[in-house]
């Protein structure tokens, strides 16, 4: 029933998404269409059209009076030519510009003033032909004189026709926007209705969006603040083990000491018995047969035994580096027994008086998706809660083995101990913060549940504890298997050589 809720509330919500989007649409375009009609052509320039007429008509006469004013002179200058001539040019360009205007098209429809402007530009052609053929500056203006004198009645009704037509026009065009006004303003409304729909609409769903960005930060939160847990659970795993591993290193160092002090002892020897008494012979031993053997014999041993411990030493390095390098954010393919081998490494010295550690490979799966060094740590807290579980059991020796297994979809790594194991009243509450059954200052209480959420969370597995499991204790790590083509290459080079694990048992 949620589903079918939840399905109709998505599709109600999207139809009204589209449906509001298609009206915000159909609003723009009809708006831009009405205000485009009221920037139409006919109304930016129904108060040019008087103007337009009426500076024709203007040019004209002023045609005309330059002409009676020179002859009214005596003698007619070519300078007073040529200015009446350039008169005459301006009355032909704004003929022109009236005639081939794109605001004055609506005018022609005046028959009398297109009839009249058609008389004017045929008597231009006429007058261009006439003073073409005159060259006496007198005669140019009596011809252009007579040749324009006809149309000064024709251009006074046109200017009186192209008034009365923009009275008509203006009202028709007032009527016009009038009615677009009064749609565009109907449209307003509506448009502000819908807009405060849609706000609506809108609002509600970003206050999801939000509730999800509030969920995903208390998410990114808890995940930071587990992670910080994680951070401080290996650090007090690596301090609780520190004893351990200064121990550790401090064996192979101290026997690499005492061969050190006998490898300087015995080239003392060597140097002390060397005889150079004869400068022109060779220098000579002096040293017993017995000497020299047990010298031959001890010396290679004791570099053997120092070469030992060095590598040891730096096993032990290594495994503490791995282990407490800042673990990254990039998920990438870990290397199963690389984890297991830094575990091992760690807490060999807490184990071997306890218990002995055996590690089985029963899988030919090497290496799972994941972030690094968050299954080396859960392995150390499992180890050494196995210790201890063996420890307060009572037993004088007791086994833990960690067993690699696979099958088609999971690798599992289950750890195995024959201490007390968990009671039937605590197995429910063990993955559970902050609860621990061991002494103040030896359990945080934080270990198991924390290794958990690294396995669920970093390598999309889980950590649980068997029920069926009776001579102790059994938690299983089970990890996803990486995608086939990913392990192809990497299984083939680890199958090629055998697995070190045996030699960090011995």
């Amino acid at each position: 029933m949620q589903r079918i809720k939840s399905f109709f509330f998505k599709t109600t919500g999207r139809a009204m998404f589209v449906a509001l989007a298609l009206f915000v649409v159909l609003y723009g375009v009809l708006s831009t269409a009405i205000v485009r009609q009221l920037e139409d052509e006919r109304f930016i320039y129904r108060e040019n059209f008087v103007w337009a007429v009426f500076q024709v008509q203007r040019q004209f006469l002023v045609v005309q009076r330059d002409i009676e004013a020179a002859f009214g002179r005596v003698g007619v200058e070519d300078g007073v030519v040529d200015d009446i001539l350039l008169e005459y040019e301006i009355l032909v360009s704004r003929v022109i510009l009236l005639r081939e205007g794109e605001g004055f098209k609506v005018l022609f429809t005046v028959p009398e003033v297109a009839e009249t402007i058609e008389a004017l530009e045929a008597r231009i052609d006429e007058i261009d032909t006439t003073l073409a053929a005159i060259t006496a500056p007198e005669e140019k203006l009596t011809e252009l004189y007579r040749l324009l004198e006809p149309l000064s009645d024709a251009l006074q009704q046109a200017v009186v026709r192209t008034t009365n037509f923009v009275s008509v026009y203006n009202a028709n065009n007032i009527s016009v926007v009038k009615t677009d006004i009064q749609m565009l303003s109907y449209l307003f409304f509506i448009g502000v209705i819908v807009m405060a729909v849609l706000g609506g609409f809108m609002i509600r769903q970003r206050q999801k969006i939000f509730a999800a960005d509030i969920a995903a930060q208390k998410a990114r939160q808890e995940q930071e603040v587990i992670e910080e847990a994680a951070d401080y659970a290996k650090m007090h795993a690596l301090g609780t083990l520190a004893g351990g591993v200064a121990h550790e290193i401090n064996t192979p160092a101290q026997y690499i000491q005492n061969n050190l002090e006998f490898l300087s002892d015995s080239f003392a020897d060597l140097v002390g018995a060397i005889d150079r008494t004869n400068p022109k012979e060779p220098a000579k031993l002096n040293l017993d047969n017995d000497k020299i053997d047990f010298i031959s014999e001890e010396v290679p041993m004791a570099i053997d035994e120092s070469i030992q411990g060095l590598n040891r030493i730096a096993e032990i390095v290594r495994g503490i580096r791995k282990f407490a390098h800042p673990t990254t954010d990039a998920v990438e393919l870990i290397s199963i027994t690389e984890e297991i081998d830094t575990a091992v490494t760690l807490t060999r010295n807490q184990v071997k008086h306890i218990a002995d550690l055996e590690v089985s490979m029963q899988s030919d799966v090497t290496e799972v998706s994941g972030r690094r060094n968050h299954l080396s740590q859960a392995l150390i807290n499992l180890i050494v809660n196995a210790s201890q579980a063996i420890r307060e059991s009572g037993q004088r020796r007791g086994n833990i083995d960690l067993l690699v297994m696979s099958d088609e979809d999971n690798v599992y790594i289950r750890l195995r101990d024959n201490g007390g194991g968990v009671p039937a009243e605590l197995r429910e509450r063990i993955f559970d913060y902050f609860f621990t059954t061991k002494e103040r200052g030896v359990g945080t209480g934080q270990g198991l549940p924390i290794c958990r959420k690294l396995i669920q969370d970093d390598f999309n597995g889980d950590l649980t504890l068997s029920a069926d499991y009776t001579d102790g204790a059994e938690f299983v790590i089970r990890l996803p298997k990486p995608d086939a083509n990913a392990m192809a290459d990497t299984n083939a080079e680890f199958l090629e050589g055998p697995s070190d694990l045996n030699s960090l048992l011995r």
